[in-house]
């Protein structure tokens, strides 16, 4: 069951698989985050994944370097951190770095 203001889920097309090339998409993120961490809520999870990625085209870090920035800047624990950092390096990896 979803809360109130949580995204749709989507059924076709390309957000089914990640947003476009080149693109940050929040909410998407936010819910592949909550495919790991389900206890977060979206709003949540959106501010998280959003501050990763500025971080991230900001600062040109990723990894170690990303959760350890947003912990430290966010005030979340390493963990949760980590979670946030994987997505967004990951968005990061496939839909910013390929050729």
């Amino acid at each position: 069951m979803t809360a109130p203001g949580d995204p749709q889920s989507y059924s076709s097309g390309e957000r089914v698989f990640g947003p476009p090339r080149g693109t940050f998409d929040p909410d998407w993120a936010a819910t592949a985050l909550r495919s790991n961490r389900p206890e977060l809520d979206h709003p949540t999870s959106v501010r998280l994944v959003t501050q990763a990625w500025e971080l991230l085209r900001e600062r040109s870090i990723r990894g170690d370097e990303l959760t350890a920035a947003l912990a430290s800047e966010s005030g979340v624990d390493a963990d949760l951190a980590g979670a946030v950092s994987a997505i967004a390096t990951e968005t990061a990896r496939f839909y910013l770095d390929r050729p």
